[in-house]
C-alpha cells in the first residue's frame, strides 16, 4: 500500500492531525469539567487560588502534544515537499525518456523506409537481373531444341537406313533359317519314320518273345500245378494214412489202459475230447457224450490219462498234426463187454 511507503508522507500528516485533534477535545473536557466544578455547590466561604495551567500535568501535556504535532507537521511538509521535488524530477526524467524513445523511433523508421527502398532496388535488380538469364536461358534453350532436332532427324534417318539395312539382313537370314529348318524336318521326319520302324520292330519281337515267354510261363504254372496237385494228393493220402493209423493206435492204447468196471456192458460208449501238445503228451481230456454210466465214463477217461502220452506224434508234420491231433474225438465203446 502506497500510504504505507517510507518515502511517503501521509502517514505522518494523518498523525499529526489526529494530535490535535485529541489535544483539542482533551483541553475541551478539561474546561468544561472546570467550569461545572465550578457552578457546584460551594461552602458559602470560598477562598480561590490562581493556578497556572501550563504548569500542570494536562497543560504540559498539551503543550508536549502541540510541539509534536508542529514537528510533524514541518516534518511532513519537508516531506511532501521532498516528494515534490522528486516527482518533478521523475516527470522530467519521464519526458527525457520519451523524447529519446521518440527520437529513436523517428530515427528506426527512417532506417526502415531506407531499407525498405534498399531492399525494392534489390529487389527491382533481382527482377531485371533474372529477366535477363531467363531470356538467355529460352535463347540457349531454342537454339539447343533446333540442335537437337537437327540431331534427332540424323539419328532418324540412320535409325532408319539402318532398319532397313537390318530388315534385309533378317529377312535373308529368315529365309536361310527356313530352308535350313526345312530340310532338318525333312532329316527329322526320315529319322522319326527309322525310328518308328525300329520301335515297330522291336515291339514286334518283344510282343513275340513276351508271347513266347507267357506260353512258357504258362506250360511252367500249370505243370507245377499240376506237381502241386498232385503233391498234394500225396500229402492227403500220406496224411489220411497217417491220421487213420494214429488214430487207430490212439484207440489201442486207450483200450489197452482200460480197467473194465463190473457196471459195463455191451453198446456202451462215451465220446470224448482229447487235447494233445506237439510232443504226444496228453494235455486234457473232456467228455462231449456221456454213456449213462459215470463208473464207465469215468473208468474211460482214467484210461486216457494212463496213456500219458503217444509218442509216434511228436513225428508228425506241424501242419498234419495241427489240422488232426491238436484235439481229437473219440468214441470209446469196447466190444468185448458182457450184455
Amino acid at each position: 500500500m502506497k500510504w504505507l511507503d517510507k518515502e511517503n508522507y501521509s502517514l505522518p500528516v494523518v498523525f499529526a492531525i489526529a494530535l490535535h485533534a485529541v489535544v483539542l477535545v482533551g483541553g475541551a473536557f478539561a474546561v468544561n469539567f472546570s467550569e461545572e466544578a465550578k457552578v457546584a455547590p460551594k461552602p458559602a466561604i470560598v477562598q480561590a487560588t490562581v493556578i497556572d495551567i501550563s504548569q500542570t500535568i494536562i497543560g504540559k501535556r498539551e503543550a508536549e502534544n502541540k510541539a509534536a504535532a508542529i514537528q510533524a507537521a514541518n516534518e511532513a511538509k519537508k516531506k511532501a515537499d521532498k516528494e515534490k521535488a522528486r516527482s518533478i524530477q521523475k516527470k522530467a526524467l519521464a519526458e527525457k525518456k520519451k523524447q529519446l524513445a521518440e527520437t529513436k523511433r523517428k530515427q528506426e523508421e527512417a532506417q526502415k523506409r531506407a531499407e525498405q527502398a534498399r531492399n525494392k532496388e534489390l529487389q527491382r535488380q533481382k527482377l531485371e537481373a533474372q529477366r535477363k538469364a531467363d531470356e538467355k536461358k529460352k535463347a540457349q534453350a531454342a537454339k539447343q531444341k533446333a540442335k537437337e532436332e537437327a540431331d534427332k532427324k540424323a539419328r532418324d534417318k540412320a535409325k532408319a537406313d539402318a532398319d532397313a539395312k537390318a530388315r534385309e539382313q533378317e529377312k535373308a537370314k529368315d529365309e536361310k533359317r527356313k530352308r535350313q529348318e526345312a530340310e532338318r524336318r525333312k532329316q527329322l521326319e526320315a529319322e522319326q519314320k527309322k525310328k518308328a520302324e525300329q520301335e515297330l520292330l522291336a515291339r514286334q519281337r518283344e510282343e513275340t518273345a513276351k508271347k513266347a515267354a507267357e506260353a512258357r510261363k504258362k506250360r511252367d504254372d500249370q505243370k507245377r500245378q499240376q506237381q502241386e496237385v498232385q503233391a498234394q494228393k500225396d500229402r492227403d493220402v500220406a496224411e489220411a494214412q497217417a491220421v487213420q493209423s494214429l488214430s487207430g493206435l490212439i484207440n489201442e492204447r486207450i483200450t489197452a489202459s482200460w480197467i473194465r468196471p463190473p457196471s459195463a456192458r455191451n453198446n456202451m460208449n462215451v465220446k470224448l475230447r482229447i487235447f494233445f501238445v506237439p510232443t504226444g503228451e496228453v494235455r486234457d481230456v473232456q467228455i462231449m457224450d456221456r454213456s449213462g454210466n459215470d463208473a464207465f465214463d469215468r473208468s474211460a477217461i482214467a484210461a486216457v490219462k494212463k496213456v500219458e502220452r503217444i509218442e509216434e506224434l511228436s513225428e508228425l508234420d506241424s501242419y498234419i498234426f495241427e489240422r488232426n491231433f491238436r484235439q481229437v474225438d473219440l468214441i470209446f465203446n469196447p466190444q468185448d463187454l458182457r450184455n
